[in-house]
């Protein structure tokens, strides 16, 4: 069923509606002041709209509709745009995360097994498998686009991190002698 929003008799409806996009933000909310009260005696009779002019933040704004104006459709379909590549981009982000995990974290997780009556010692993935999946996350941090564009200059950088990683995988080979 269609949600429906019901307008008083004697209000005038709304020229604008929850989740369009104008030049100051997005329409979060509307509120009307109707005639001979306060705030209509203060402000003036009609819509009021509050406007989020960014996601992030929780500051909002509240506009009259005289002061709306919509997006162009030229400048809604660039909006939508960016937002799509935003999600494509977050979704690839969560595809290389899910493909670093290691196998044997997903076995060590997995719940086919009949329970026991008694506790189990919690099972580790191998550290070889970890270091395995923080080459690869570092790796694909140092060719992300956006970390390309930062200009991060840190004291330890990605190389740094991947070389003490390195680092690791040889001390975790066991002793040439013992072979």
């Amino acid at each position: 069923m269609e949600p429906t929003v019901s307008i008083p008799q004697g209000w005038q409806y709304p020229r604008f509606g929850f989740g369009q996009r104008t030049e100051r933000g997005q329409i979060i909310g509307l509120k009307y002041y109707e005639e001979d009260t306060y705030l209509a005696n203060e402000y003036g009779v009609g819509w009021r709209y509050i406007l989020l002019p960014d996601k992030h933040t929780e500051d909002e704004e509240h506009r009259t509709e005289d002061e709306i104006k919509l997006l162009s459709p030229q400048e809604l379909k660039t909006t939508l745009e960016a937002e799509i590549q935003n999600h494509q981009r977050q979704i690839q982000s969560l595809k290389h995360q899910l493909d670093a995990i290691p196998a044997i974290v997903l076995a060590a997780n997995s719940t086919d097994e009949e329970p026991t009556q008694q506790p189990q010692e919690p099972r580790y993935p191998s550290l070889h498998d970890l270091v395995n999946g923080a080459k690869f996350l570092i790796q694909e941090i140092a060719k992300h686009p956006d970390y390309l564009t930062l200009g991060y200059q840190p004291d330890l950088t990605i190389g740094d991190a991947d070389t003490a990683l390195s680092y690791l995988e040889v001390e975790l080979e066991p002793p040439e002698n013992s072979r």
